[in-house]
């Protein structure tokens, strides 16, 4: 097959070359286009179900909505273990299924059981729903809007149903959390002291109100041949219909709702609260879908948002477009990521010249570089793998070592090609390539896949571990092998087209010429003393060998993100607006110092959130300045 390959690529080189030139152009527009993500999806295959349940105590949580849940999702096929956490007002079911399963399959399940369990909750409690599947990045973009003109009830209002739509539209965008801001609400008051008075029950009244409010189909009438559908109208909405309800009727006059209570729009009771730079404001973390692409979604997420801004502007909102952005990292890291590959591939230019002296030689060695990494990155994203940090430091990794079996044949086929012309009777181009090229087939087949095999450890990983970097030896690999189909390929046709009627040198290049004599005596004297040679090697392999103990250990390395998150605790207990008032002190700490851009707060929680706190925790997101790592350690 090698030979079959080799010598259609000599036979046939434009069509090799011509194939190659489009590889490369396919390559760049898919990579242009392509989205990128900060790690690969790694969370585990769970289902989380949240129940909100206003009013009731921990224990009251656990033992009337915690325990149904479990026992109705118990037994599910593929269902390794459950976890619960019951806290007020709020139960949590974490259902997690084996590492193979279908993760949309496991949903269905979930929902199937869920389904049966919420008719057989208390009253007031309410629908268990699974939180949205989110990816492991979870939080795609932060947000945060303020204002000094419009109060926190109705700027909650314009969240609810002017941004967060527009945010959830966006193709990629799980859910929105929302902190901060005064949800309004229809409350109906009561005064004890009237209801004692007029003999009502808080049942009467809540009978009522219900009645009043409830909008109800009222059926239709038909006649022979035609059906009218009948539409109510005039159900009481305003705080001051509501009012004008009448409870019961006595001695000839009506008691009316706002007899016996106060009708107004109020906020409900609070379970989170957020400030902005110090200021009350509201924060929204836009979460990504699962399997997202965290630039993509962010970009799409920032088009809807610049046409939004707009209208805030005219309302005199505050907007925060970038309260935490992981985009903003993302971009960083392909801007360095890149311009070390473009040092990285001058480099191996350089010293192929200097080694070689023929600028042929070194652009065909150094074509396996682009063609390669492009290449793999193609097969990547054909078979659906978004690109993301592990995956280009899996190409980076490999840029040194996808050149080598170019540089191997290139050099065979140079080297062969001057001998020819010394020769009375040359070979004609073609064998003389071709025979080149098959001399040094074997240790390069052999060579990279040996160097391939290395990374294999990595696809064996299983959990989190696994998730994670499975995906750099892949691309790894993937990188090694499109440089042996390179080297196959490409190679011998450019050294057919470039080298097979250029002028050769007759001599050695003059670096060679310059370290072969040092080399010839040091390989004689490795050979003299093969003991020696040998000990020397074993030495060094213990020596490596007993460093490693003293090495530090280290999950991920530590990423200069730009952004910084800090986490507070009080006292279980502690107020939203104690939690907040702490926070704007440490607000004040943290933009005192020189490179922070903003600070925002959020306390407590939000509906469908995975961060599930109570009043006394506040978390902080921290945008610095643009700064190198260094600079972000000072």
């Amino acid at each position: 097959m090698l030979f079959a390959i080799v010598r259609f690529s000599v036979r046939y080189y434009g069509i090799v070359v011509a194939i190659s030139v489009l590889l490369l152009i396919y390559g760049v527009y898919r990579l242009s286009n392509a989205g990128l993500d900060i790690f690969p999806e790694f969370s585990p295959k769970q289902v989380i179900i949240q129940t909100e349940s206003p009013g009731y105590s921990a224990e009251q949580v656990e033992i009337l909505v915690t325990q149904p849940i479990e026992s109705a999702i118990s037994g599910l096929i593929g269902l390794k273990y459950l976890r619960s956490e019951s806290i007020q007002g709020l139960s949590i079911v974490t259902a997690t299924f084996d590492e193979d399963s279908d993760i949309y399959l496991n949903r269905q399940m979930v929902s199937e059981r869920l389904s049966s369990v919420g008719e057989s909750l208390p009253e007031g409690i309410g629908t268990p729903v699974p939180v949205p599947l989110a990816s492991s990045s979870a939080t795609i973009l932060t947000i945060g809007v303020q204002s000094d003109s419009i109060d926190m009830m109705e700027l909650r209002s314009i969240v609810d149903w002017t941004i967060v739509p527009q945010i959830l539209s966006v193709s990629g965008v799980a859910d929105v959390n929302v902190f901060g801001g005064e949800i309004k609400q229809l409350q109906i008051q009561i005064k004890p002291e009237k209801l004692k008075r007029y003999a009502i029950s808080i049942d009467d009244v809540i009978h009522a109100a219900s009645q009043a409010t409830a909008i109800k189909g009222a059926g239709f009438i038909e006649n022979d041949n035609q059906r009218f559908t009948i539409k109510t109208s005039g159900d009481a909405a305003r705080p001051e219909d509501v009012a004008k309800v009448v409870l019961k009727r006595a001695n000839g006059i009506n008691l009316q709702l706002s007899d016996v209570a106060d009708v107004v729009m109020a906020p409900e009771p609070r379970i989170g609260a957020a400030a902005i730079m110090g200021k009350p404001g509201i924060v929204m973390m836009v979460i990504g879908q699962y399997g997202a692409n965290t630039l993509n979604v962010s970009t799409a997420v920032e088009t809807v948002l610049a046409d939004l801004k707009k209208v805030l502007d005219t309302q005199n909102i505050t907007f925060y477009p970038t309260l935490f952005r992981p985009a903003s990292y993302i971009e960083r890291s392909l801007k360095n990521i890149t311009e070390h590959l473009y040092v990285g591939g001058a480099f191996v230019l350089l010293v192929l010249f200097v080694f070689l002296f023929n600028i042929r030689t070194a652009f065909i060695s150094a074509m396996a570089i682009p063609l390669s990494l492009i290449s793999a990155a193609i097969v990547l994203l054909e078979t659906g793998v978004n690109l993301n940090i592990m995956v280009i430091g899996g190409l980076a990794i490999a840029l040194g070592e996808v050149v080598d079996d170019a540089i191997i044949d290139t050099e065979n086929i140079f080297r062969r090609l001057r001998q020819n012309r010394l020769k009375v009777n040359p070979a004609p181009i073609s064998k003389v390539v071709f025979d080149a090229s098959m001399e040094v087939r074997g240790s390069v087949v052999y060579a990279s896949f040996i160097v391939a095999l290395v990374f294999v450890p990595l696809l064996t990983l299983g959990g989190v571990a696994g998730r994670l970097f499975s995906p750099l030896g892949i691309s790894y690999i993937l990188a090694i092998l499109t440089s042996l189909l390179v080297a196959l390929t490409l190679t011998p046709a450019l050294c057919y087209l470039l080298l097979g009627n250029s002028k050769l040198p007759e001599r050695d290049p003059p670096l060679i010429r310059f370290i072969y004599p040092f080399y010839a005596r040091f390989l004689t004297f490795t050979t003299r003393l093969p003991v020696l040679t040998i000990g020397m090697t074993l030495l060094f392999c213990v020596a490596g060998l007993a460093i490693i103990p003293s090495l530090g250990t280290r999950f991920l390395p530590e990423l200069r993100e730009g952004h910084y998150i800090v986490h507070t605790t009080a006292m279980p207990g502690t107020s939203l607006e104690q939690s907040i008032k702490a926070g704007n002190q440490l607000t004040t700490a943290f933009l005192e110092i020189p490179g922070v851009r903003s600070v925002s707060q959020w306390a407590g929680r939000a509906e469908r959130s995975a961060d599930t706190y109570g009043s006394h925790y506040s978390e902080f997101e921290v945008d610095l300045e643009p700064l190198s790592g260094s600079e972000q350690q000072r």
